[in-house]
């Protein structure tokens, strides 16, 4: 099971990161430098910033591949703890 979490985790943190770089390059080439700026050092304000300027599509994809990483890393966690708990 800690496989398939793995798994996902690494999934959802490379998509996340694509993203977040695909983030801060459309706010530079738009001239939102100070969003682009603040993507960097805050993730949250790239997240904002999509959702600002309309693109929401991406915005969206941004948020399942956090949620697919939580997922992984919570059945990790999981596993881990049952590994604990058995005799």
């Amino acid at each position: 099971m800690a496989a398939i979490g793995g798994i996902l985790a690494v999934a959802g943190g490379i998509a996340g990161l694509v993203i977040w770089i695909m983030t801060i390059v459309k706010a530079f080439k738009a001239k939102d430098t100070l969003w682009g700026v603040l993507s960097i050092f805050l993730p949250i304000c790239g997240l904002i910033w999509l959702f600002m300027k309309g693109h929401k599509k991406l915005a969206i994809y941004w948020i399942v591949a956090i949620v697919i990483y939580m997922v992984g890393a919570g059945i990790i966690g999981g596993s881990g703890a049952m590994q604990q708990l058995a005799p």
